[in-house]
Protein backbone atom coordinates (compact mmCIF):
# COMPACT_ATOMS: atom_id res chain seq x y z
CA UNK A 1 0.00 0.00 0.00
CA UNK A 2 1.66 3.28 -1.06
CA UNK A 3 1.21 6.22 1.36
CA UNK A 4 1.33 9.63 0.90
CA UNK A 5 1.14 13.11 2.64
CA UNK A 6 0.99 15.61 0.27
CA UNK A 7 -2.21 14.49 -2.25
CA UNK A 8 -5.05 12.38 -0.57
CA UNK A 9 -6.61 10.74 -3.88
CA UNK A 10 -9.11 8.83 -1.76
CA UNK A 11 -9.98 11.95 0.32
CA UNK A 12 -10.05 14.00 -2.27
CA UNK A 13 -12.31 11.60 -4.56
CA UNK A 14 -14.69 11.08 -2.06
CA UNK A 15 -15.08 15.21 -1.90
CA UNK A 16 -15.65 15.74 -5.39
CA UNK A 17 -18.69 12.88 -5.02
CA UNK A 18 -19.58 14.22 -2.16
CA UNK A 19 -20.28 17.36 -4.11
CA UNK A 20 -22.23 15.88 -6.54
CA UNK A 21 -24.62 14.36 -4.08
CA UNK A 22 -25.22 18.02 -2.23
CA UNK A 23 -25.96 19.30 -5.89
CA UNK A 24 -28.38 16.49 -6.70
CA UNK A 25 -29.84 16.54 -3.04
CA UNK A 26 -30.08 20.46 -3.26
CA UNK A 27 -31.98 20.07 -6.48
CA UNK A 28 -34.63 17.45 -5.13
CA UNK A 29 -35.20 19.66 -2.36
CA UNK A 30 -35.83 22.81 -4.81
CA UNK A 31 -38.16 20.20 -6.53
CA UNK A 32 -39.79 18.85 -3.42
CA UNK A 33 -40.35 22.60 -2.30
CA UNK A 34 -41.62 23.99 -5.55
CA UNK A 35 -43.56 20.88 -6.86
CA UNK A 36 -42.12 21.34 -9.86
CA UNK A 37 -39.57 19.47 -12.49
CA UNK A 38 -38.62 22.49 -14.31
CA UNK A 39 -37.71 25.60 -12.03
CA UNK A 40 -35.18 27.20 -14.92
CA UNK A 41 -34.24 26.75 -18.18
CA UNK A 42 -30.96 25.26 -16.93
CA UNK A 43 -33.31 22.40 -15.64
CA UNK A 44 -34.37 21.30 -18.71
CA UNK A 45 -34.28 23.90 -21.55
CA UNK A 46 -36.84 22.09 -24.45
CA UNK A 47 -38.87 21.29 -21.79
CA UNK A 48 -39.43 24.40 -20.25
CA UNK A 49 -40.09 25.97 -24.04
CA UNK A 50 -42.83 23.45 -25.07
CA UNK A 51 -44.40 23.56 -21.31
CA UNK A 52 -44.29 27.51 -21.85
CA UNK A 53 -45.83 27.19 -25.23
CA UNK A 54 -48.51 24.66 -23.62
CA UNK A 55 -49.32 27.05 -20.37
CA UNK A 56 -49.83 30.07 -22.73
CA UNK A 57 -52.02 28.17 -25.44
CA UNK A 58 -54.04 27.07 -22.10
CA UNK A 59 -54.35 29.81 -21.25
CA UNK A 60 -55.63 31.29 -24.21
CA UNK A 61 -58.02 28.50 -24.69
CA UNK A 62 -59.64 29.69 -21.07
CA UNK A 63 -60.22 33.18 -22.88
CA UNK A 64 -61.38 31.90 -25.98
CA UNK A 65 -64.27 29.66 -23.86
CA UNK A 66 -65.28 32.65 -22.00
CA UNK A 67 -65.90 34.40 -25.45
CA UNK A 68 -67.75 32.26 -26.69
CA UNK A 69 -69.81 31.81 -23.49
CA UNK A 70 -70.75 35.37 -24.37
CA UNK A 71 -71.91 34.78 -27.93
CA UNK A 72 -74.30 32.45 -25.93
CA UNK A 73 -75.56 34.66 -23.93
CA UNK A 74 -75.86 36.83 -26.77
CA UNK A 75 -78.26 34.59 -28.59
CA UNK A 76 -79.95 33.97 -25.70
CA UNK A 77 -81.07 37.13 -24.94
CA UNK A 78 -81.89 37.67 -28.58
CA UNK A 79 -84.14 34.51 -29.05
CA UNK A 80 -85.89 35.30 -25.14
CA UNK A 81 -86.73 39.31 -26.91
CA UNK A 82 -87.82 37.13 -30.28
CA UNK A 83 -90.27 35.16 -27.91
CA UNK A 84 -91.77 37.94 -26.21
CA UNK A 85 -92.33 39.30 -30.28
CA UNK A 86 -93.94 36.15 -30.86
CA UNK A 87 -96.09 36.35 -27.76
CA UNK A 88 -97.19 39.73 -29.06
CA UNK A 89 -97.47 38.86 -32.62
CA UNK A 90 -100.10 35.87 -31.62
CA UNK A 91 -101.82 38.98 -30.15
CA UNK A 92 -101.86 40.60 -33.28
CA UNK A 93 -103.18 38.00 -35.25
CA UNK A 94 -106.43 37.66 -33.22
CA UNK A 95 -107.25 40.84 -33.33
CA UNK A 96 -107.01 40.71 -37.52
CA UNK A 97 -108.61 37.95 -37.09
CA UNK A 98 -111.49 40.06 -35.37
CA UNK A 99 -111.49 42.83 -37.74
CA UNK A 100 -111.78 40.19 -40.72
CA UNK A 101 -115.28 40.34 -39.91
CA UNK A 102 -117.72 43.62 -41.07
CA UNK A 103 -117.83 45.84 -38.33
CA UNK A 104 -118.60 49.20 -38.24
CA UNK A 105 -115.93 51.65 -38.15
CA UNK A 106 -115.58 52.95 -35.20
CA UNK A 107 -115.09 49.18 -33.68
CA UNK A 108 -112.32 48.82 -36.79
CA UNK A 109 -110.55 52.16 -35.53
CA UNK A 110 -110.44 50.45 -32.16
CA UNK A 111 -108.98 47.25 -32.99
CA UNK A 112 -106.58 49.21 -35.36
CA UNK A 113 -105.37 51.19 -32.34
CA UNK A 114 -104.50 48.27 -30.24
CA UNK A 115 -102.44 46.40 -32.51
CA UNK A 116 -100.45 49.76 -32.88
CA UNK A 117 -100.30 49.50 -29.03
CA UNK A 118 -98.56 45.92 -29.71
CA UNK A 119 -96.30 46.91 -32.30
CA UNK A 120 -95.35 50.01 -30.42
CA UNK A 121 -94.37 47.45 -27.95
CA UNK A 122 -92.16 45.10 -30.43
CA UNK A 123 -90.66 48.26 -31.30
CA UNK A 124 -89.58 48.98 -27.73
CA UNK A 125 -88.70 45.31 -27.41
CA UNK A 126 -86.05 45.77 -31.01
CA UNK A 127 -84.67 48.87 -29.90
CA UNK A 128 -84.35 48.13 -26.41
CA UNK A 129 -82.63 44.79 -26.12
CA UNK A 130 -78.95 44.63 -25.81
CA UNK A 131 -75.93 43.15 -24.99
CA UNK A 132 -73.34 44.99 -22.72
CA UNK A 133 -74.63 48.17 -23.98
CA UNK A 134 -74.72 46.67 -27.61
CA UNK A 135 -77.92 46.71 -29.25
CA UNK A 136 -79.35 42.98 -31.16
CA UNK A 137 -81.76 44.57 -33.28
CA UNK A 138 -81.51 47.70 -35.63
CA UNK A 139 -81.99 49.44 -38.80
CA UNK A 140 -79.28 47.32 -40.18
CA UNK A 141 -78.02 43.99 -39.68
CA UNK A 142 -76.00 43.39 -36.30
CA UNK A 143 -72.30 41.77 -36.45
CA UNK A 144 -71.15 40.31 -33.24
CA UNK A 145 -67.48 38.67 -34.19
CA UNK A 146 -66.95 36.22 -31.26
CA UNK A 147 -62.85 34.91 -31.27
CA UNK A 148 -63.46 31.66 -29.41
CA UNK A 149 -60.27 30.02 -30.19
CA UNK A 150 -56.05 31.02 -29.05
CA UNK A 151 -54.75 30.88 -32.69
CA UNK A 152 -55.24 34.03 -35.11
CA UNK A 153 -58.74 33.86 -37.19
CA UNK A 154 -60.88 31.22 -35.19
CA UNK A 155 -64.28 33.30 -35.13
CA UNK A 156 -67.50 33.32 -34.96
CA UNK A 157 -69.52 35.83 -37.05
CA UNK A 158 -72.87 36.60 -35.25
CA UNK A 159 -75.23 38.05 -37.89
CA UNK A 160 -78.60 39.50 -36.70
CA UNK A 161 -80.49 41.17 -39.38
CA UNK A 162 -82.65 44.26 -39.49
CA UNK A 163 -85.51 43.94 -37.13
CA UNK A 164 -87.74 47.05 -36.40
CA UNK A 165 -90.92 47.99 -36.04
CA UNK A 166 -92.92 51.39 -36.61
CA UNK A 167 -96.37 51.77 -35.05
CA UNK A 168 -99.24 53.82 -36.33
CA UNK A 169 -99.74 56.83 -35.35
CA UNK A 170 -103.41 57.00 -34.91
CA UNK A 171 -106.29 54.45 -35.21
CA UNK A 172 -106.87 55.00 -39.23
CA UNK A 173 -102.80 54.41 -39.71
CA UNK A 174 -101.44 51.09 -40.09
CA UNK A 175 -98.32 49.47 -38.28
CA UNK A 176 -95.26 48.50 -40.09
CA UNK A 177 -92.77 45.75 -38.77
CA UNK A 178 -89.29 44.83 -40.64
CA UNK A 179 -87.52 41.93 -40.66
CA UNK A 180 -84.48 41.47 -42.89
CA UNK A 181 -85.17 43.37 -46.07
CA UNK A 182 -89.08 42.28 -46.12
CA UNK A 183 -91.54 45.05 -44.35
CA UNK A 184 -94.93 43.90 -43.25
CA UNK A 185 -97.68 46.32 -42.86
CA UNK A 186 -100.58 45.67 -40.89
CA UNK A 187 -103.91 47.50 -41.79
CA UNK A 188 -106.96 46.64 -40.45
CA UNK A 189 -109.09 49.92 -41.26
CA UNK A 190 -110.85 47.65 -43.71
CA UNK A 191 -112.67 44.16 -44.18
CA UNK A 192 -110.71 43.68 -47.30
CA UNK A 193 -107.06 44.92 -45.95
CA UNK A 194 -107.76 43.01 -42.37
CA UNK A 195 -108.79 40.11 -44.55
CA UNK A 196 -105.17 40.64 -46.49
CA UNK A 197 -103.59 41.29 -43.25
CA UNK A 198 -103.71 37.63 -42.13
CA UNK A 199 -101.66 36.25 -44.48
CA UNK A 200 -99.25 39.16 -43.73
CA UNK A 201 -98.88 38.77 -40.05
CA UNK A 202 -98.58 34.82 -40.89
CA UNK A 203 -96.00 35.69 -42.86
CA UNK A 204 -94.20 38.28 -40.11
CA UNK A 205 -94.38 35.35 -37.69
CA UNK A 206 -92.43 33.01 -39.69
CA UNK A 207 -90.06 35.61 -40.23
CA UNK A 208 -89.43 36.35 -36.35
CA UNK A 209 -89.15 32.57 -36.22
CA UNK A 210 -86.56 32.29 -38.98
CA UNK A 211 -84.70 34.72 -37.38
CA UNK A 212 -85.02 33.35 -33.62
CA UNK A 213 -84.08 29.96 -34.95
CA UNK A 214 -80.47 31.56 -36.95
CA UNK A 215 -79.41 32.32 -33.07
CA UNK A 216 -80.92 29.15 -32.13
CA UNK A 217 -78.18 27.81 -34.25
CA UNK A 218 -75.46 30.06 -33.72
CA UNK A 219 -76.24 29.30 -29.76
CA UNK A 220 -75.64 25.53 -30.67
CA UNK A 221 -72.75 26.17 -32.65
CA UNK A 222 -71.19 28.39 -30.16
CA UNK A 223 -72.23 25.04 -26.92
CA UNK A 224 -70.10 22.63 -29.06
CA UNK A 225 -67.16 24.90 -29.98
CA UNK A 226 -67.30 25.52 -25.96
CA UNK A 227 -67.62 21.82 -25.49
CA UNK A 228 -64.46 21.23 -27.98
CA UNK A 229 -62.16 24.21 -26.55
CA UNK A 230 -62.87 22.61 -22.71
CA UNK A 231 -61.87 19.26 -24.07
CA UNK A 232 -58.88 20.46 -25.60
CA UNK A 233 -58.08 23.15 -22.59
CA UNK A 234 -57.66 19.99 -20.22
CA UNK A 235 -55.88 17.84 -22.28
CA UNK A 236 -53.09 20.87 -23.04
CA UNK A 237 -52.94 21.46 -19.43
CA UNK A 238 -52.18 17.94 -18.49
CA UNK A 239 -49.30 17.46 -21.34
CA UNK A 240 -48.27 20.79 -19.65
CA UNK A 241 -48.31 19.09 -15.81
CA UNK A 242 -46.42 15.76 -17.10
CA UNK A 243 -43.65 18.16 -18.63
CA UNK A 244 -43.27 20.86 -15.76
CA UNK A 245 -43.89 19.30 -12.67
CA UNK A 246 -42.46 17.08 -10.21
CA UNK A 247 -43.70 13.61 -9.70
CA UNK A 248 -43.46 13.15 -5.57
CA UNK A 249 -42.88 9.57 -5.09
CA UNK A 250 -40.26 9.45 -7.86
CA UNK A 251 -38.75 12.72 -6.69
CA UNK A 252 -38.80 11.16 -2.68
CA UNK A 253 -37.27 8.20 -3.50
CA UNK A 254 -34.03 10.17 -5.13
CA UNK A 255 -33.72 12.46 -2.31
CA UNK A 256 -33.78 9.82 0.16
CA UNK A 257 -31.33 7.61 -2.09
CA UNK A 258 -28.88 11.02 -1.93
CA UNK A 259 -29.50 12.11 1.15
CA UNK A 260 -28.23 8.56 2.81
CA UNK A 261 -25.28 9.18 0.04
CA UNK A 262 -24.69 12.23 1.61
CA UNK A 263 -24.60 10.58 4.99
CA UNK A 264 -22.17 7.62 3.59
CA UNK A 265 -19.81 10.09 2.06
CA UNK A 266 -19.59 12.39 5.00
CA UNK A 267 -18.26 9.42 7.10
CA UNK A 268 -16.05 7.99 4.49
CA UNK A 269 -14.65 11.42 4.21
CA UNK A 270 -13.44 11.39 7.43
CA UNK A 271 -12.33 7.88 7.15
CA UNK A 272 -10.29 9.01 3.87
CA UNK A 273 -8.66 12.17 6.23
CA UNK A 274 -7.13 9.65 8.73
CA UNK A 275 -5.57 7.26 5.98
CA UNK A 276 -2.53 9.80 5.93
CA UNK A 277 -1.81 9.66 9.96
CA UNK A 278 -0.71 6.01 9.29
CA UNK A 279 2.37 7.58 7.82
CA UNK A 280 3.08 8.34 11.45
CA UNK A 281 3.32 4.51 12.42
CA UNK A 282 6.35 3.80 9.97
CA UNK A 283 8.00 6.70 11.85
CA UNK A 284 7.89 5.57 15.36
Amino acid sequence: MALRINYNFQADFTHANLLKTEQNMNKSLERLATGYRINSAADDAAGLYIADQLKTYAVSLDQGIRNAQDGVSIAQIGQGALSEVYNILNDVKSKVIQASNTLDTQARQEIQQDINHLIDSVSKIFSDTEFNGMNLFGTSATTFTIHYGGRTNQELAIVISTAQATAGANSTAPSTVTIGGTSYAIDVTSQTKANAAVQTVDNLIKAVDDLAAKLGSYQIELEKIISNNQTTRVNTSEAESRIRNVDFAAEMANFTKNQILMQSGTAMLAQANQLPQLVLQLLR
